[in-house]
């Protein structure tokens, strides 16, 4: 079902920024020039179309990480978790996730904290 829903959410995200760049091509033609609008609109849809797919692409990777897979190539991921602690010189440091992945050498870290983690005053 996630698949289906995710595929409905690029196709919507690339209506939107086809509706976009027409509105920018229709507004900037008729205040400026054809040209220009049709250069806006076409640099527009190209970088609404870029975020989108970077989202989409960056959505999949934390879906497969929170699901315990790996990102590059599907098997488990043994995840570690630091929580916020006091620093030796009295400042908080920040928690720390971090997914390794013995199959491929994926890994990556992040600065997440989570329900257990004390909260600096």
């Amino acid at each position: 079902m996630t698949g289906v829903r995710a595929g409905l959410d690029l196709l919507f995200g690339a209506l939107g920024a086809v509706a976009w760049a027409l509105a920018v091509l229709v507004v900037v033609g008729r205040v400026l020039s054809p040209a220009a609008g049709g250069l806006l609109a076409l640099a527009l849809l190209i970088s609404l179309l870029g975020m989108l797919l970077s989202g989409h692409v960056q959505e999949s990777r934390w879906r497969r990480l929170a699901a315990g897979a790996c990102p590059r190539c599907r098997a488990s991921v043994r995840s570690e978790h630091r929580h916020r602690r006091l620093g030796s010189g009295g400042e908080w440091l920040s928690p720390e996730t971090s997914w390794e992945c013995g199959a491929c050498g994926f890994s990556q870290s992040e600065a997440w904290p989570c329900p257990g983690c004390p909260v600096p005053p």
